[in-house]
């Protein structure tokens, strides 16, 4: 019976995005907030399903898990226009990391 209650609550959160972004007039800003938070309910629910009725080692589902939570991390940050900026600082974090001035632990140094 859960399984019917999720898909009517799944079908219900279509119908309201639906709504929200054809019907309702709203800045870009509010749209794009209003979709990662149904997004967000989505993802939840449909992980949520998998991990109640699929039958699967611990191991495996702990790395589904941490996948969804990393894609829906990146979806956010994209959605809300970060993710350049992000993965900008990261390369910055890393070429700095990699200069011989700031020696990274466990690399060798050259001779």
């Amino acid at each position: 019976m859960p399984f019917v209650y999720i898909v009517i609550a799944l079908i219900f959160v279509i119908a309201i995005a639906q709504l929200a972004n054809r019907y309702i007039p709203m800045p870009p800003i509010m749209r794009a907030l209003v979709n990662v938070v149904l997004g967000l309910i989505v993802v939840g629910m449909v992980l949520w399903l998998i991990n109640t009725y699929i039958p699967m080692a611990g191991a495996i589902r702990a790395l589904l898990n941490i996948v969804v939570f990393l894609a829906t991390c990146v979806a956010i940050l994209q959605a809300f226009g970060l993710w350049d900026s992000a993965v900008r600082t990261w390369h910055t974090i890393r070429h700095k990391a990699a200069t011989p001035d700031n020696h990274v632990p466990g690399e060798r140094l050259p001779h």
